[in-house]
């Protein structure tokens, strides 16, 4: 299971501190304008070592392209692909693409070889495989996601050429809603060598009503099915959520006039198909589990220890997860249009 999609569809390869992590892209339409500069802001903004309150593990996370794009020269004619070329076109072919990994320090985690850590894949991988890649959690690491970043992209400026815009943002860090105490609390966290968990609130515009499957391929499942997927993702909601479950029925209601719906507590979603409102739904992030604090744990014969994880790790992991949110919505949007396109193409003439 490391492809995710049905039209566009996206395979994702590679280790924390493995020589790189990279993906094939399949089902991009050819003849397509991509920005890769565009692309690379996105990693840029998903990188470690940006900023304050994420890892400062340096990686460049360079793009490489390795097939599926041709580039453009200044006539707008394909080219052999450049990466000094910053216009290219999708040749409807498979994307491949990697990113090195330059900065990977795996004898940070040598002690690690025969010990769980709490809140980690280290477990359950060992017990679903017979061995594990102790090196920063191998394919269980957040590392994993620069290469969703990359199709992100991807969809995004397909999506753009439709008027689909996505947006998401940390709307709440440790239980606080208010985006000028964030410094302050992810300082003190740093400091007390201890992490915090928060949430990504994520808007959808432009996208047309009737989107979406009716039963086994609802938008909002998609969606969910996406940002659960993700790496220290522990809750999905859409429109008002859990909030409506406190409701009566006339209070949920989104009445309609001659001039649209009124309210939006579904947010933008009914029978799993899009109203053509805003979507809106948030993603629940866990504290990241790598902290320095001494916790109590078991090894890999079953023997009591005890686990402070060294290394470079985010104090919190919603930060950079929120370019991840947007590029996974991105994905979806893109995959559910098509299939929706697909269904109206094969039956128009019956």
């Amino acid at each position: 299971m490391n492809t995710f999609g049905n039209i566009f569809r996206l395979t994702t390869f590679g280790e924390s501190h493995g020589p790189a992590v990279g993906g094939v892209i399949d089902g991009l339409p050819a003849g397509f304008h991509i920005s890769i500069s565009e692309i690379q802001n996105a990693l840029d903004r998903r990188r470690p070592g940006t900023g304050h309150g994420v890892s400062p593990r340096q990686e460049s996370d360079r793009l490489q392209i390795l097939s599926g794009l041709m580039s453009l020269d200044e006539c707008g004619e394909p080219i052999p692909f450049s990466p000094d070329k910053d216009t290219a076109i999708t040749l409807g072919t498979p994307v491949g693409f990697m990113i090195p990994n330059t900065d990977a320090r795996s004898s940070a985690y040598d002690h690690l070889r025969e010990v769980y850590r709490p809140n980690h894949a280290d477990f359950t991988y060992d017990r679903k495989y017979g061995l594990r890649d102790w090196r920063g959690g191998g394919r269980s690491s957040g590392r994993e996601t620069v290469a969703r970043v990359v199709a992100g992209s991807f969809a995004s400026q397909l999506l753009a050429t439709r008027g689909i815009t996505v947006h998401a943002a940390v709307s709440e860090l440790g239980g606080c809603p208010d985006t000028h105490d964030f410094n302050k609390i992810l300082e003190e966290t740093k400091n007390a060598c201890d992490s915090v968990g928060a949430t990504v609130t994520c808007s959808i515009h432009g996208l047309p009503a009737g989107i979406g499957e009716p039963v086994f391929g609802k938008l909002q499942q998609m969606l969910a099915s996406a940002m659960l997927s993700i790496g220290g993702v522990h809750g999905f909601e859409y429109g008002d959520g859990f909030a409506l479950c406190g409701m009566k029925g006339s209070e949920a209601a989104d009445r309609m006039s001659s001039d649209g719906f009124l309210s939006n507590h579904c947010g933008g979603i009914l029978g799993g198909i899009s109203t053509g409102q805003e979507i809106l739904f948030r993603v629940g992030f866990k504290p990241t589990p790598s902290i320095a604090i001494p916790l109590n744990t078991i090894d890999a014969n079953g023997h009591q220890t005890e686990v402070k994880t060294s290394g470079r790790h985010d104090p919190c992991i919603a930060i950079r997860g929120a370019e991840v949110i947007k590029a996974m919505t991105a994905i979806v949007l893109l995959d559910a249009c098509m299939m929706d396109l697909s269904a109206k193409n094969i039956f128009s003439d019956r």
